[in-house]
């Protein structure tokens, strides 16, 4: 038994859940501080046009992250059950199938970056007034793209040996190197576009140095044993990858898609008032589900492995501690939402009117916002047991089955008013969709036996063709 993956077998849950979900709570609030001070540093150094160009590459770059976290996602879920069967060898040969996914993924990206940049950019919506910016800025990040595709596929793969505290240290060198070299590069250097670009690949090309220290040094920290002689690229297990992936990638991609149909009605049925406020309440709604996901980010590692190990009462106790904590911090973070939401938009702005239309936004949309924290943790426990199509289901329902309709329906006769409307009715279908299903299976998320492995494995093979 290695050292990496002992703590998920005897470690206590409690203490186990909360070392592996804290480093990635905090490496993701500070990654949304780092956005917030970084869109500052761009706004007073090269001017609004520039982050309007930002904006127009993001959708580009969360295609990138959605395509890696699916990919690292899949093949952490693979591993994970590996390790806890023992197969330190197969899990190594999961991880070189994930390396070459993400090599595929990337030359993809790296040849748009040269042969359709300005088609890439009129279809999401660059302006004549802002093409060159975004051509300057994309550019420089699609060209370092295998960077930072593989820092965020290769960090997945680094928590399912339970190696959390890594990744957040990698994560905040990441960002402490941006946060040091965009000020550098911008006012400094005076390299305007091109400065804030190359400042974030040159933090990606760290972190991926840093993630292959990880695995490949000569002293590597990963107990996973590479024979490269002896790998082979199965396509079978690249299928699986992908299969249990694609929720994450599928419910990325919808939210980009969801927040181009919201400004669209916004623009429709309100003013660059709405716009404003709905651009402020996206800092908010990035930041309530970020704990969540740090909980679900630590319960997957220990639930996958102790499903493949087959300690049954460990998993059980795994997913109920996260159950309770995730609801509690939903909870929390919706009652400051509640209560305070004229501080909250008062940080963003000084305007009365944009205040008061923000607040009353707060309260319809946040109205049930701790519901969708049942629906991530389950997500995640169908993600580590392998049973990707419920769990691609599960990532659809939120956004793609009901926000994006009831957003393009509500409007049509309330106006604004039924743009914010769409989220709490859709937070609601949300959280039944997951109890249904969870209920639904419940043998096996909550009181799993050998035969109800025994016919999991069954069915996983036909759910995942």
């Amino acid at each position: 038994m290695n050292q990496n993956t002992e703590q998920l077998r005897t470690e206590p849950i409690g203490r186990l859940l909360f070392k592996l979900s804290l480093p990635a709570m905090i490496g993701m609030l500070v990654t949304a501080l780092y956005n917030i001070i970084d869109t500052i540093f761009v706004a007073r150094g090269i001017g609004a046009s520039a982050v309007a160009a930002i904006g127009i590459a993001f959708p580009i770059q969360m295609i990138l992250m959605a395509v890696s976290s699916a990919v690292g996602l899949g093949g952490a879920s693979i591993s994970s059950r590996k390790l806890g069967r023992g197969d330190d060898a197969g899990a190594a040969v999961t991880f070189l199938n994930v390396l070459v996914l993400v090599g595929l993924f990337a030359a993809l990206a790296v040849s748009s970056a040269f042969f359709m940049l300005d088609e890439i950019l009129k279809v999401f919506g660059a302006t004549s007034e802002i093409m060159e910016l975004s051509r300057q800025y994309l550019s420089v990040v699609l060209i370092s793209s295998p960077f930072f595709m593989f820092t965020l596929a290769s960090s997945a793969m680094v928590r399912a040996e339970g190696q959390a505290p890594y990744q957040m240290k990698v994560m905040l060198t990441t960002v402490l190197v941006n946060l040091v070299t965009t000020p550098l590069f911008i006012f400094t250097f005076d390299w305007g576009m091109y400065g804030a670009a190359t400042s974030t690949a040159l933090a990606q090309v760290i972190g991926s140095i840093l993630m292959l220290r990880f695995f490949f040094a000569r002293k590597p920290k990963t107990e996973l044993r590479f024979k490269w002689r002896q790998f082979r690229i199965r396509f079978d297990e690249i299928k699986e990858i992908m299969a249990i992936g694609s929720s994450s990638f599928i419910m990325m991609v919808s939210q980009s898609i969801l927040f181009v149909g919201v400004n669209v009605m916004l623009g429709t049925y309100g003013g660059t008032e709405e716009l404003a406020i709905f651009a402020i309440i996206n800092k908010f709604m990035a930041l309530v589900g970020m704990p969540i996901m740090g909980i679900v980010q630590g319960m997957q590692p220990i639930v996958g492995y102790n499903y493949g190990a087959e300690r049954f009462d460990r998993m059980r106790e795994t997913i109920w501690t996260a159950m309770r904590a995730g609801i509690a911090i939903a909870v929390v973070i919706w009652l400051v939402l509640q209560l305070f939401p004229h501080t909250l938009m008062g940080w963003f702005s000084t305007d009365e009117a944009l205040i008061a239309g923000g607040v009353t936004a707060i309260h319809i949309l946040f109205a049930v916002s701790f519901l969708p924290s049942v629906q991530m943790l389950v997500n995640g426990i169908y993600q580590s047991l392998g049973k990707a199509r419920v769990a691609m289901f599960l990532s659809l329902s939120r956004q793609t089955l009901y926000t994006i309709p009831l957003v393009f329906i509500l409007p049509s006769f309330l106006g604004v008013f039924g743009v914010w409307l769409a989220f709490p009715i859709a937070d609601a279908m949300t959280f039944l969709t997951a109890v249904g299903l969870a209920f639904w299976d419940r043998k096996l998320l909550f009181r799993p036996s050998e035969e109800d492995k025994e016919e999991h494995q069954v069915d996983s093979k036909a759910t995942n063709l």
